[in-house]
């Protein structure tokens, strides 16, 4: 598995240009933004997307069937794009941590420890739900074929959100109760709660990676 990781690391140093770039924007969007929130969420959200081409460079001109010839089991492969994207979102987020320092302390502001880390554990897990429903995408459509499919996985999104916001509204039903009940949880109980939710679907979404994996023909 390690020559997976030299192989995938040499894939993405090619891409530092597109890597400096995300960092440089985010920095110049991070300096007026009243919310902190956006930083480790615009770097997670570009960093797990860059690390995601490595399949696809890996199918380009018959890869796998090399690949496989290897002694490298599916089933290795599969393990190690998944903590590839896991380390890769937390590299981002120390990043993300390591900029929002630096410009706040130009700007002389204070961050909310407190807040600030549960925003950053928050958004940890929202990157393994990420993880979790785009790598089999990756591994069934491909590149071009996920951009489609994306856009119909936004499109059911979007739909179902509008047609739920006017069932909510046409049963009556408080959101901003709910949502109110909801802040009075604790907050570890609500990470412990995220945290086991993100892992059962990173499971099942392995789990259904490798069948799709398995299937493919070399």
């Amino acid at each position: 598995m390690r020559g997976l990781y030299v192989k995938d690391i040499h894939l993405l140093v090619k891409q530092k240009l597109f890597f400096l770039a995300t960092i440089f924007l985010t920095v110049m969007n991070s300096y007026n933004l009243e919310s902190l929130a956006i930083v480790p969420a615009l770097m997670l959200f570009f960093f797990v997307t860059v690390i995601f081409t490595t399949v696809s460079y890996d199918e380009m001109n018959h890869g796998f069937t090399f690949l496989f010839t290897l002694p490298i089991s599916r089933k290795k492969y599969v393990a190690q794009k998944y903590s590839l994207a896991l380390v890769g979102s937390i590299v981002a987020l120390l990043l993300s941590v390591a900029i929002v320092l630096i410009m706040t302390t130009i700007q002389g502001k204070l961050i909310d420890l407190e807040n600030f880390s549960f925003t950053l554990i928050s958004l940890f897990i929202a990157g393994s739900f990420y993880i979790s429903l785009m790598m089999p995408i990756h591994f069934k459509f491909g590149e071009e074929k996920k951009r489609m499919i994306m856009i119909i996985v936004m499109g059911v999104i979007f739909f179902f959100a509008f047609l739920g916001r006017s069932m909510i509204e046409r049963l009556g039903i408080n959101l901003n109760a709910i949502f109110q009940r909801i802040s009075n949880i604790p907050i570890l109980l609500t990470l412990t709660i995220g945290f086991i939710a993100a892992l059962a679907v990173c499971i099942i979404s392995y789990s259904l990676s490798l069948r799709i994996i398995g299937k493919k023909e070399l």
